[in-house]
């Protein structure tokens, strides 16, 4: 998991001044994009989000030949099956070759179906089936493969056709009665609610009664246990049908191993491990919140160039230990894109756009994705954008971990989050941008009962709230403090009215809060107010008050460091100074030195331009 290290850029000083120069600049227009929310327009297709990607990768591997898929995915000596569920001689009973191939996924799911270092080629269709693969590999050159065929599209869906059975009903909506079974939950919260309507490829939103109903909304008739119906106004008040088929939700699960228990959750050591899965789009779930529609299984996945969208829940699960995603996208999904805990894990070009539709308690669990119980793991050029909750969350347990290059853009309380027990942290080379303000903060990188991080040459600006807060947790449930701050650029935030400053900080006693290193960061000239200010201490000696300035000198001294920090205006150039060694990060990561303060845009997704990242996606409202 070494960094890769492409050698200082010859355009690092012009893009550090075009940055500084532009980025007050675009405050304005950024705020009107990120306060204006989710619209209700037509859905883009996913791939205009997608404008910071990289190059689609070989996913033949360096020494395959994609112009013959049938030998590239294999190991050498083992078979390649194909699945084509639109070809009208596709069986289930047939042996699964080119000539004649197998009509579903779950065919090659099978246990028993598949040896150690098998692959599966599916061929472009929508299949509407839940894949649960009972035998997986037994290491990297042998795990089992579920892949597109090159250049085919191919998806899988928990939704089935429902355009028939639709009664009109006399206030204009209408009535199909409900053909699946329980919907069972764990709240009377209708964000809870699991059914899933689609109607000319939108997702219709569910309501917890039959008065809320309006255009674009549904309603679920009869209690959990035993529902009766689904009742609908489609947009503009349509009969169903109407510009486009519909579709209901009737399964929970796209792609999860499964061993002896079916009940047991994503990475348990009782199921399957070693799957590649490559360039499948997974769409529409009834999965419960924390519920991942995709889990790679208990160990050493390889997941690349795949799409989870749409779901009711949890687009993926990353529980287990081992695995790797790449280029691999989780957007739109109802409550949050990933999730889980991981141990010695790489995600690496990921991306998380427009999750949390269904409206979800942001600081409970929900936004880009929240990472619980992950250790020696590295999160590197994810892009997290438009969210309902925090792009990138450590929450509970995570220790030794790596989070570098991201871009994180106007998510919801707080774009990169540190909490509860978070220790050993490496935060660097990333952009936190244009995070807006929810209820009380709009972060750009928020640490409460975490401890023992490090933040380095990050940089903050056009936030809501805070640039950086390392807040003291009011409930104490972990001890904060003793972090590392060195060398980033915390400027141009405490954007509109609320009470937030470039920098704060927060501890037990005056003692405490110099337990936290700080060193050579560039802040931005917020001045003295009581609410707004570039610097925010407390508990402050020999003072009633917190301490609420912009008083560089009195900064230094009350922290007992940062002594070649600068106040900073746009357009400044600031050199950076020397970070004494950090005890924090995944194995194989280092800090990685820069020329100048703040994030080494070569490092960073789309070399850090947040100011041409698309608009918010559509939501259904």
């Amino acid at each position: 998991m070494t960094p890769a290290d492409p050698g200082a850029s010859a355009a690092l000083t012009a893009s550090w001044m075009a940055l500084a120069a532009s980025g007050l600049v675009l405050v304005a227009s950024w705020l009107t994009l990120a306060l204006s929310g989710c619209h209700d327009d037509p859905p883009r297709p996913l791939t205009e989000a997608a404008w910071d990607d990289l190059e689609p990768s070989d996913v033949c591997g360096s020494d395959a030949d994609c112009s013959n898929p049938l030998a590239a995915f294999a190991a050498p000596g083992r078979s390649t099956y194909v699945v084509a569920g639109a070809d009208p001689s596709a069986s289930d009973r047939n042996p699964g070759t080119a000539e004649r191939p197998w009509r579903t996924i779950s065919r090659a799911a099978r246990a028993g179906a598949l040896r150690p270092g098998d692959a599966v080629l599916i061929r472009a269709g929508v299949y509407r089936e839940s894949v649960r693969p009972a035998s997986g590999g037994t290491g990297p050159d042998a795990r089992v493969t579920f892949a597109a065929y090159p250049g085919d599209t191919v998806v899988i869906t928990g939704a089935d056709p429902a355009d028939g059975g639709w009664e009109r009903q006399r206030d204009g909506a209408w009535r199909r009665p409900w053909t699946g079974g329980q919907m069972l939950t764990y709240s009377d919260d209708p964000t809870f609610r699991l059914e899933q309507v689609v109607a000319a490829g939108r997702v219709l939103r569910p309501v917890g009664q039959r008065a809320d109903l309006a255009p674009g909304r549904f309603w679920r008739e009869g209690p959990d246990a035993q529902p009766t119906a689904l009742v609908a106004r489609f947009r503009d008040d349509q009969a169903p049908g109407l510009g486009g088929g519909v579709e209901v939700g009737m399964r929970r699960v796209l792609f999860s191993p499964v061993g002896s228990d079916p009940y047991a959750e994503c990475g348990d050591p009782s199921t399957p491990g070693w799957f590649r899965v490559v360039g499948l789009t997974f769409r529409y779930a009834t999965n419960r919140a924390q519920e991942g529609a995709v889990c790679a299984g208990r160990e050493g996945g390889l997941v690349e160039d795949v799409r989870v969208e749409w779901t009711n829940g949890l687009g993926i699960d990353a529980s287990g230990r081992g695995h790797t995603f790449r280029r691999t996208r989780a957007d739109l999904n109802g409550q949050m894109g990933w999730g889980g805990g991981c141990q010695g894990c790489l995600f690496e070009d990921n991306a998380a756009v427009g999750n949390n539709w269904k409206g979800h308690d942001p600081y409970w669990e929900a936004g880009g994705g929240k990472w619980v119980g992950t250790t020696d793991s590295v999160i590197r050029r994810h892009y997290a954008a438009h969210n309902g909750g925090p792009g990138i969350w450590l929450d509970g347990g995570n220790h030794r971990n790596t989070v570098e290059g991201c871009l994180v853009v106007a998510n919801e309380g707080a774009g990169i989050m540190l909490e509860l027990n978070t220790t050993e942290t490496l935060v660097q080379h990333n952009v936190a941008a244009a995070t807006r303000w929810l209820r009380w903060t709009g972060t750009g990188i928020l640490s409460q009962a975490a401890s023992r991080n490090a933040y380095v040459h990050n940089t903050v600006e056009a936030n809501e709230g805070s640039g950086v807060w390392l807040r003291l947790d009011p409930d104490r449930r972990a001890p904060d403090g003793a972090n590392v701050v060195a060398n980033n650029w915390i400027a141009g935030n405490v954007i509109g009215e609320h009470e937030a400053r470039e920098m704060s900080i927060a501890g037990t006693s005056p003692a405490h809060v110099r337990t936290t290193r700080f060193a050579g960061n560039a802040y931005g000239r917020r001045g003295r107010d009581l609410y707004q200010s570039t610097f925010y201490l407390a508990p402050v000696p020999d003072l009633e008050a917190d301490f609420r300035s912009d008083d560089l000198a009195m900064w230094q001294r009350l922290v007992g460091g940062d002594r070649t920090a600068r106040l900073v205006n746009p357009g400044d150039r600031v050199p950076a100074g020397p970070i004494d060694p950090v005890d924090a990060g995944a194995p194989g990561t280092r800090v990685i030195p820069s020329a100048q303060v703040g994030a080494d845009l070569a490092r960073v997704r789309a070399r850090g331009d947040w100011s041409g990242a698309p608009a918010a996606p559509w939501w259904p409202r």
